[in-house]
């Protein structure tokens, strides 16, 4: 039956996926090639789906494999999630706060708002995950997070979401770049240069397509990441130029060129919370850190004096 799958199924599944091979998933989950080997064809059956083929002696995962492992990230976030809890609980600690931000906020900016949040409250234990929007939405009606990070309003009576990080675009090359010898970078100066986008479902990535369609721009399109400090890393490897939040770029100091970018190109993020949480004055201060460390930035997007440039 479909529903008949378990926890070590997935588990054996998700290593072989994750490790390559049978030989190096049994290494990491402590058990026998066969035990792995059997858990698998398990899943399978009761999946009804096939999720693995031989290729030249290896194991290549199918489509539907593929597809089931991402869907199951959502799951063992949780599980983890649920784990921690626990243990802290176990051991009678200090106050959890825990919060969600999308892939494209793990930076500098991030750890340097959990680092002055940190400051204020030395007791509290922070637990920081990233995930896409919908993940977090679900988090947060589950009262899994307290707080998070992301690219559109959550619709919920009893949550609310307040716009936070609206600042515009900064562009971001490498210091040997051609454009490098401009002060402001417009949006027509990026045709048929390579550029570092976003992937696919990121709203940065959106923001710019529009963008690019609106001026008749087509940049040469390297490579995708997920973050804004891959993009700031592939774009000093030599992928090409990317755009970027200034609360980003603002903490990334050598090895870059960061340019103020037109026309200017706001983007915001909202900042949403259960409004009848206990801690509702943790997420008060929390959002104040934030601000703190925004207000340092802000002006990176149009004041050139402050931009890394050689």
């Amino acid at each position: 039956m479909c529903d008949s799958f378990n926890i070590r199924q997935m588990e054996a599944f998700r290593a072989v996926i994750k490790h390559g091979s049978i030989s190096r998933a049994a290494n990491s989950l402590f058990i026998t090639q066969s035990a792995v080997s059997k858990l698998i064809s398990a899943l399978e059956e009761d999946v009804e789906l096939t999720l693995f083929e031989r290729r030249s002696g290896r194991l290549q995962p199918t489509p539907a494999a593929l597809k089931l492992y991402e869907h199951s990230d959502r799951v063992f976030t949780e599980l983890s999630q649920l784990g921690r809890e626990i243990k802290l609980l176990k051991k009678e600690g200090p106050r959890v706060f825990s919060i969600g931000l999308l892939p494209v906020l793990a930076s500098r900016y991030s750890a340097e708002v959990c680092k002055a949040f940190r400051q204020r409250h030395p007791t509290i234990h922070l637990s920081l995950m990233t995930g896409n929007t919908a993940m977090i939405k679900d988090l947060l009606i589950s009262r899994k997070l307290d707080v998070g990070i992301i690219s559109t309003p959550i619709n919920h009576p009893a949550f609310v979401s307040e716009t936070v990080l609206g600042s515009s675009l900064v562009c971001v090359m490498p210091q040997d770049h051609p454009l490098t010898s401009k002060d402001v970078i417009h949006a027509q100066d990026l045709h048929q240069f390579e550029f570092v986008d976003y992937n696919p479902n990121d709203l940065c990535s959106a923001v710019q397509s529009k963008l690019f369609d609106q001026f008749n721009c087509s940049p040469k399109l390297t490579i995708n990441a997920t973050t804004a400090s891959l993009v700031m890393n592939l774009v000093e490897s030599g992928f090409g130029v990317g755009l970027v939040h200034p609360a980003t770029a603002y903490w990334r100091k050598t090895g870059l060129c960061i340019k103020p970018f037109l026309p200017q190109t706001p983007i915001s993020y909202y900042f949403c919370h259960d409004q009848n949480l206990h801690n509702a004055d943790l997420i008060q201060s929390f959002a104040e850190c934030m601000d703190e460390v925004h207000a340092q930035t802000f002006d990176v997007s149009y004041n050139k004096t402050q931009l890394a440039c050689p």
